[in-house]
């Protein structure tokens, strides 16, 4: 009797095993994505992943030995999901993920980015010469605009996008990178991954049409962000009161550590030099992606110094005419944010947020005036968010990774200077995007979600709007934000409360790169498309 009540109990525990599993499993999953607690999206991600596949070893295991089935069908199933993942290489082509470590595919049969790029080039008549359209009076010169702070000054956009949405002017296929756009005098220039080699490429700003393009051998891969150069160019005038593009130079900083001076003109080339190659150093895992910083007539960059050689060239200037390194300094790893230069305490200095941490330079000569450590995510040390100088004396500081924010106070002791930290919290977490600042109060994604603080105290006043890792502008009382997932979104940059004013679907596709606006016009991209807007509202 035993016996006959034992064969009924294997057989339903072999039955049903699979199904409790299943139902465990997705219990478990649910449970931990709605964890209590402000973790970020990636961590449970990365939670998950583990959980998932060990159900499905389970799952195999108990089809080999558990399973009520003969032997051929047990092991017939298990065949097929190798011969599929064995397949999988010529079915996938690759595979992506977005900021929050969610992968999607490309499959082989779809065209590259590459070829639609390629095609469209064919289609391209010959560029005609740049029109004639009000871009010279604020122009975009670079990273985040003209003080790197993101902040746009004598524009005043209009938010009712339902009574005037924006217009598209122009849309695109653009090369592969996570690069922004310089815009001066007409003229949009970024930097693109075309097949085996880096692009500096100059566009029309009114019509997209090509007017130059730059290569160099240079193909930086990585498999979490996918390949292309990081930064974004520069645009300078080389004289006072140039108005002629001729006048005007561009540096491009590249994935692999090429620096390029070339003429805003022609695209042709002054000089180049191999930063990382010639420092003895070696590249980040995310590849080299601080923005060159132009001041006076030094061109300044940040390689870090990831190796015993490098020591001492952790932040280099050169000249800006001949390309001659004219100072080297620091000893501390880069990361991925970009030089700045800032007064604090009525002296200029050039900022570098590197791997350890803020630094605080003589942009003259590069001799140290002050330190803040501030380390995350080792070993990997990611600090990619721009320092906001706030006043005379404050800096804000903010770095994903569940590391949080500070708010430092430099004080000037005789002739030294002293940070001070007045508060830290993990209210604000931005893992790629730089916040803004308005009136006392700070805007930033916390990874991935829209958040204001009070400077003063780092309380936080809200919390709300689910933008991904993406990019945001402050203009006027509006935020201009480009989503992760590619929409462009104008919202209120108001303590009260978050309030979208407009939306609307501007490209298509995982979408880091930063977004310039010169007048009423919105330039986005990422690494398969680019596009123009014209956004209701006025230049001064």
């Amino acid at each position: 009797m035993s016996t006959m009540t034992a064969a009924p109990r294997r057989s339903l525990f072999r039955t049903a095993f699979p199904v409790v599993l299943i139902a465990l499993a997705i219990t478990a999953g649910v449970a931990v994505w709605n964890w209590p607690g402000d973790w970020e999206n990636s961590g449970r991600v990365m939670a998950i992943i583990p959980l998932g596949l060990g159900t499905l070893l389970l799952l195999a295991l108990w089809l080999l030995f558990l399973a009520p089935f003969s032997r051929w069908v047990r092991v017939t199933p298990i065949l097929l999901l190798l011969a599929a993942a064995a397949s999988a290489r010529y079915v996938v082509r690759g595979v992506h993920f977005d900021g929050d470590m969610v992968p999607s595919f490309e499959f082989a049969w779809s065209p590259t980015a590459d070829d639609r790029l390629e095609a469209h080039r064919r289609r391209q008549q010959p560029a005609a010469p740049v029109a004639e359209i009000n871009l010279m009076e604020d122009p975009f010169p670079g990273y985040l605009g003209r003080n790197r702070d993101g902040v746009i000054r004598r524009v005043t956009l209009r938010d009712d996008w339902k009574a005037e949405p924006p217009r598209l002017l122009w849309r695109q296929p653009a090369g592969g990178g996570y690069a922004g756009f310089a815009v001066t005098l007409g003229r949009l220039v970024t930097v693109e991954q075309r097949r085996e080699e880096e692009a500096v490429v100059c566009y029309d700003a009114a019509t997209g049409s090509e007017l130059w393009q730059y290569r160099y051998p240079a193909n930086f891969q990585e498999p979490a962000g996918g390949p292309g150069p990081r930064s974004t160019p520069t645009i300078t005038p080389m004289r006072k009161g140039g108005g002629r593009p001729e006048d005007y130079r561009v540096y491009s900083f590249g994935a692999t550590g090429v620096l390029t001076c070339l003429d805003l003109a022609t695209g042709k080339k002054d000089w180049s030099v191999d930063v990382v190659g010639a420092n003895g150093n070696e590249n980040l895992r995310w590849a080299m992606s601080g923005s060159p910083l132009v001041d006076g007539r030094l061109v300044i960059v940040t390689p870090g110094a990831q190796t015993d050689a490098a020591k001492g060239r952790g932040v280099i200037a050169y000249d800006w005419e001949t390309g001659q390194q004219v100072w080297a300094v620091g000893d501390s790893r880069g990361s991925y944010s970009s030089p700045t230069v800032q007064v604090l305490c009525d002296r200029k200095q050039l900022l570098v947020f590197d791997g350890d941490g803020l630094h605080a330079y003589d942009p003259k000569d590069g001799s140290p005036l002050w330190f803040h450590e501030w380390q995350t995510f080792a070993p990997q040390f990611i600090n990619a968010a721009q320092p906001l100088v706030l006043d005379d004396d404050r800096v804000f500081l903010s770095s994903g990774y569940d590391k949080g924010c500070a708010m430092l106070k430099v004080n000037k002791v005789g002739d030294k200077f002293e940070p001070e930290v007045l508060w830290q919290n993990k209210l604000m977490r931005c893992k790629f995007s730089t916040p803004v600042h308005r009136d006392g109060f700070l805007y930033g994604l916390d990874e991935g979600i829209l958040v204001c603080l009070d400077a003063k105290s780092g309380e936080r006043r809200w919390k709300d709007g689910r933008y991904g890792h993406g990019q945001l502008l402050l203009v006027g009382d509006h935020l201009l934000i480009i989503s992760e997932k590619g929409q462009l979104v104008l919202a209120e940059a108001m303590p009260e409360a978050h309030r979208e004013k407009g939306k609307i679907a501007a490209i298509t596709g995982k979408t880091w790169n930063p977004h310039a606006l010169v007048g009423t016009r919105a330039f986005v991209r990422n690494d398969t498309e680019m596009a123009c807007y014209e956004l209701p509202g006025a230049a001064e």
